[in-house]
């Protein structure tokens, strides 16, 4: 450690040796780099803060009834796109950078909006700082000022588009479904038509069969009991028919119609001879009357049933029960027709039902899961409709701007009095550096020990410097020289950042310009 001490000791000698050159390459490093500094262009910042309320008291209320955006995503997202260069040429159009630069290229007007613009925070509490750099405080302002007109309207606007495109895409699938379902309705009337005698709506094909079959079955039975009771009820006529069931006989219609000829002939015989035509037609008729009458009096001496209802007293109830059942008994056989051609006809389609069956119920499951998609586009579609509405009257992102953006009156870079310090300290370092250098390329010995070092022999004793007065005060005046060079330094110095920090730095633009 001492070693090392002794070393920086030695090197610090060596370069006060050379303490005469620090003066000039820290003036001309300095005077040079206050001049460059000075030379920097303003660079104006206008800076904006805005802050985004994601929070909505209308989010629980319409939980489950409206289709609530994502607004931490939305956000997210607008933050990454705010910067394309769609965007950028719309803030580079809207902020009249080329009636403001001069400039009418557009493509540099938007690269240099996307090496400056800066969007930064939002990660906690969501305030978004927006700013901006330019030589010209009012491009800056105007830039900043876009961009947040920008960043709000891509807020509230882009959601809204949102949903005018799904709905507008919900409404172009209900037009397609509700076609399809029209289609498939067509489908399913055209199947029933073609196909009616195997879908009935009282049950399915093999129900009917059945109940056809059972019906059959019952009717065949009436059938018999009728068929039974009407031959106990012939027995019965049977037993009572005899000679009297010829007095008995009556027949009304056939009786008046003998007695109106018998009167009309008696009334043509008053106007006309009995060979009259006219005459002797009634007779022919009048005869072939009785002979009818007593046709159906000897059959029904022989067999009363096989007039009945003719000739039969219509008062006698055994006549009338035997009328009766044999009415009843041609209407059971009529429908016993009528049923085994149904049973018939359901037997030979047995084997095409369970196939009819299979296709319409196919064609019902399509149209049911078409129905069912179609009344879920319905509910969507409320529910857009809804989330439009609640849109439109009220904002799901809610918008402050904190600190709205102004013109900037004083230039945020660059820091002059902060490099005029630099280039000071930069001088002086570079002063010293080139004294220390120059002691090591020209080197001398300074003390016995590094003689000692250097020829690797012992030193026996040193020969100390007497100085004269004359020396003295020549060491004197150079030591004060060397201190009012370095001084008058930093009084420029001072000087100069006096200017800066009072904002009269446009004395030394004068005195550049009378300079020059």
């Amino acid at each position: 450690m001492e070693k090392i001490v002794q070393d920086l000791l030695q090197h610090a000698r060596a370069t006060w040796r050379r303490r005469w050159w620090i003066l000039p390459v820290a003036w001309l490093v300095c005077l040079g780099g206050w001049a460059y500094v000075h030379s920097l262009p303003d660079v104006y910042e206008s800076e904006s803060r805005v802050f985004v309320n994601t929070q909505s008291v209308l989010d629980p209320l319409l939980r489950g009834m409206t289709v609530r955006p994502d607004t931490e995503q939305s956000l997210r997202m607008i933050t990454s796109t705010l910067l394309s260069r769609d965007n950028l040429e719309q803030i580079a159009r809207d902020s009249d950078l080329d009636v403001l630069t001069g400039i009418s290229d557009l493509d540099e007007h938007v690269e240099k909006l996307r090496a400056g613009l800066n969007l930064a925070g939002g990660q906690r509490n969501n305030i978004y700082r927006i700013s901006f750099r330019h030589h010209n405080p009012d491009v800056a302002h105007h830039v900043v000022r876009e961009t947040v007109n920008l960043f709000m309207e891509r807020g509230m606007g882009d959601s809204r588009l949102d949903i005018t495109t799904s709905q507008q895409f919900i409404e172009r699938q209900m037009e397609g479904y509700e076609s399809q379902l029209q289609e498939q309705e067509a489908k399913i009337e055209q199947f029933k038509r073609d196909n009616a005698r195997f879908l009935s709506g009282d049950g399915n094909f093999y129900s009917r069969l059945e109940r056809a079959r059972e019906r059959l079955s019952q009717t065949q039975l009436q059938e018999r009991e009728a068929l039974s009771r009407l031959q106990i009820l012939e027995r019965r006529a049977a037993e009572a028919s005899g000679p009297e069931a010829v007095a008995r006989y009556q027949n009304p219609e056939l009786d008046r119609r003998i007695n109106d000829l018998q009167e009309r002939i008696d009334t043509m015989r008053q106007q006309f001879t009995d060979d009259h035509p006219d005459v002797v037609s009634a007779r022919r008729i009048l005869g072939e009357l009785e002979e009818r009458r007593e046709r159906e009096a000897e059959a029904f001496a022989e067999n009363p049933q096989a007039l009945e209802g003719v000739g039969a007293s219509t008062t006698d109830p055994l006549q009338h029960a035997i009328t009766e059942t044999e009415s009843e008994l041609a209407s059971l056989r009529t429908r016993i027709q009528d049923f085994e051609e149904r049973v018939a006809t359901l037997e030979r389609d047995v084997d095409r039902a369970p196939a009819v069956e299979s296709e319409l119920t196919a064609l019902t499951r399509n149209y049911d899961v078409l129905r069912d998609s179609y009344r879920q586009l319905q509910n969507r579609r409320e529910q857009v409709v809804m989330s439009g509405e609640v849109e439109r009257q009220t904002d799901s992102v809610d918008f402050r701007v904190l600190e709205p953006p102004r013109r900037p009156m004083e230039p945020a870079s660059p820091d002059r009095p902060l490099l005029a310090t630099g280039v000071l300290l930069l001088g002086l370092g570079a002063g010293t550096g080139f004294a220390f250098l120059l002691s090591q390329m020209r080197r001398t010995v300074g003390d016995s020990r590094q003689l000692a070092e250097i020829t690797g022999r012992p030193v026996l004793g040193t020969v100390s410097r007497v100085r004269t007065p004359v020396q003295t005060r020549r060491r004197f005046s150079e030591l004060l020289f060397f201190t009012m060079g370095i001084g008058s330094l930093l009084v420029v110095f001072a000087t100069v950042m006096a200017l800066y920090l009072t904002g009269s730095a446009y004395i030394l633009d004068e005195l550049i310009r009378l300079l020059r």
